[in-house]
């Protein structure tokens, strides 16, 4: 979070949380109706922005009915791609901000050529009322800024500093996700102990990992209140094991650095869309497909985020929100979905069905290479027999035909250096 620098914008949008934040708190119970309207009015606004005064959308030369608006409008918006917002990045900035000095959020480089997003001016507050009140979907636990907060993302210590930090302004106290292990597992308990901290945050995978050794050791942490996990595909066998455990629901949450939509799932386990946020579309192939609407200096409307989402079975929740639910579960990213021997594009939720057979394996990746060979990299929670690996290998094959599979048994899945994440399917191949 940004928020930690000392400089006019940086305490305007502190300004903004402190003042803002308790009513994102009442908002979310407001009638699904009531919502709705307020997403509406936003959208229109937004709207008027791109057409009026943003090259890219002026050109397009949209005929919107603003006479009778509705969310119908926004489909006679061409879907826009990366690819699209690189080869025309200046058109996409509103002519009111031309020559200003701005400042911008990166993207990710998943795709090997990120690009940057111009922040208006209380981005960051908007971005963190929407996290905070994320943090408080379990009604055991009310997220008031400035409580404590375990952090395990983010921080990657240099060699001979300790796993831990701790960021005061925040009061965030970080711990390493590359350092979990039985050497360490005392020190980082009594961090946690000694942060006060009634909100465990991570990656699915770290937090499933410190579960783990928490529970082979019989430790509980009954200060912990909420679990809350972002910025990886949340295994089912992940959530299981952790919800298991720990005794209460697992809040997870999606979301872009473009900023333009984020989604949280509620104690009941359902993924409701910030809909004062943006809007959430899923095209014909379940790509996700969002639209911003608070960004008036580089409006994104119907933007392919390339992330692919599990449809929702049943549109309404117990939990008493008016919030949408949007889809059920993010499934993967669209570049990273599995060829199968005859050229047939499978879901990855079909590896992780199958990899759930199979209780033995702490965690696993699979790399398919471009002849569709896959490397497949399994950890072990109990040691794996030549057999228990051969109905491994037997599975994915009854799921992606006979391809060649070469598989090795680590002591740990390595994260990515530069993310920090634990990637469970890549793909090479280009689709």
């Amino acid at each position: 979070m940004e928020l930690a620098g000392i400089n006019s914008r940086n305490i305007a949008n502190g300004l903004y949380i402190i003042n803002q934040y308790p009513k994102y708190l009442q908002s979310q119970y407001f009638s699904a109706e009531k919502i709705k309207l307020i997403q509406l009015k936003k959208l229109e606004a937004i709207v008027r922005v791109a057409i009026n005064t943003v090259p890219y959308y002026k050109a397009l030369n949209v005929k919107i009915n603003f006479n009778n608006f509705s969310q119908q409008e926004l489909l006679k918006f061409p879907i826009i791609t990366k690819a699209i917002i690189r080869d025309n990045y200046n058109s996409f900035i509103s002519e009111k901000y031309f020559n200003k000095k701005l400042q911008y959020k990166s993207t990710s480089g998943s795709s090997g050529q990120p690009f940057k997003v111009p922040k208006p001016f209380y981005s960051d507050g908007i971005e963190q009322c929407m996290m905070f009140r994320a943090w408080s979907m379990n009604p055991a636990f009310k997220y008031s800024f400035h409580k404590p907060c375990i952090v395990l993302r983010s921080f990657s210590p240099k060699q001979g500093e300790p796993p831990y930090k701790v960021d005061k302004i925040l009061n965030y106290w970080y711990l390493s996700p590359f350092d979990i292990n039985q050497q360490n597992l005392e020190t980082y308990v009594q961090f946690i102990k000694k942060s006060k901290a009634q909100l465990l945050r991570g990656y699915p995978s770290s937090i499933y990992i410190l579960t783990l050794l928490l529970k082979e050791n019989n430790i509980k942490l009954p200060q912990i209140k909420t679990l809350f996990t972002s910025s990886e595909n949340l295994l089912p066998n992940y959530r299981k094991v952790i919800e298991d455990y720990w005794q209460m629901p697992l809040i997870d949450w999606y979301g872009q650095n473009e900023r333009t939509v984020t989604v949280q799932m509620c104690e009941h386990g359902n993924y409701h869309n910030n809909d004062e946020y943006g809007i959430v579309e899923l095209d014909e192939n379940n790509q996700i497909i969002a639209t911003s609407l608070n960004n008036n200096i580089m409006p994104l409307i119907r933007y392919a985020t390339n992330d692919i989402a599990i449809p929702a079975i049943n549109p309404s929740c117990n939990c008493g929100r008016g919030l949408s639910i949007p889809f059920s579960g993010i499934d993967g990213r669209a570049d990273d979905l599995l060829i199968k021997e005859d050229n047939t594009i499978i879901a990855t939720v079909n590896i992780y069905n199958a990899m759930e057979k199979f209780p033995d394996v702490k965690q696993f990746k699979i790399i398919q290479q471009k002849d569709k060979s896959l490397e497949l990299y399994l950890s072990e929670n109990t040691k794996l027999s030549p057999e228990y690996i051969c109905n491994i290998e037997k599975e994915l094959k009854q799921r992606l035909g006979n391809v060649r599979i070469i598989t090795k048994v680590v002591e740990e899945i390595e994260r990515n250096k530069n993310t920090e994440k634990i990637k469970s399917i890549e793909s090479h191949i280009k689709l």
